[in-house]
């Protein structure tokens, strides 16, 4: 395990550490919404609406630290943003647990492009910009959620990490204020951690 997923991954069980059976959470229900099937709960953070078919209330920290790695950090590719930016990648691992994946990924190519592709008139333009410019054909990253060769090769280029690292957070800040006001002081304090 690396030592990046291991710290991203004692944060978010700081969060989620707790088991929740709340009827009035959407991702307690295997399906997804407020009374939409059965109502399992969340265990270490592992939701009935994420894993339907997962023994919720069985569920191990072995058994919840491997679904993680494996859907969580492996799968989304956040270990390869590892390799450029811890930090981004564990707060995107903590996103993407509370967002979902493609939400986090969604999140920080929005983050790059804030960051790292905006226009900049050719004559200004440092060497990391003009290197951006041509990965990105003079355009904007994609954001599609998927971490592709694209958005790592803009994330390693661009030298402003902890630029990014904000510009990810402001991203999330933008997501949360649009959902359910009950849960917006507890996902705020977890930005700010």
């Amino acid at each position: 395990m690396s030592d990046v997923f291991a710290q991203a991954l004692s944060f978010t069980l700081q969060r989620e550490g707790k088991t929740s059976t709340d009827p009035d959470d959407p991702g307690n229900w295997t399906g997804g919404k407020v009374g939409a099937g059965e109502l399992k709960g969340t265990r270490y953070g592992i939701s009935a609406a994420a894993f339907p078919n997962v023994d919720i209330r069985g569920l191990t920290l072995e058994d919840a630290s491997l679904l993680y790695r494996v859907h969580y950090w492996m799968n989304p590719k956040f270990d390869q943003v590892a390799a450029v930016a811890p930090d981004v990648a564990a707060r995107l691992f903590d996103l993407g647990v509370n967002c979902g994946t493609g939400g986090a990924g969604r999140m920080l190519q929005r983050a790059l492009n804030v960051v790292a592709a905006g226009e900049v008139a050719p004559q200004r333009r440092a060497a990391w910009r003009q290197k951006i410019v041509r990965v990105l054909g003079g355009k904007v990253l994609r954001v599609d959620g998927a971490i592709g060769p694209v958005t790592l090769e803009v994330l390693h280029a661009c030298p402003y990490q902890v630029a990014v690292l904000i510009a990810l957070i402001g991203e999330a800040y933008n997501h949360y204020r649009r959902l359910d006001p009950l849960y917006i002081p507890g996902w705020l304090e977890r930005l700010g951690s």
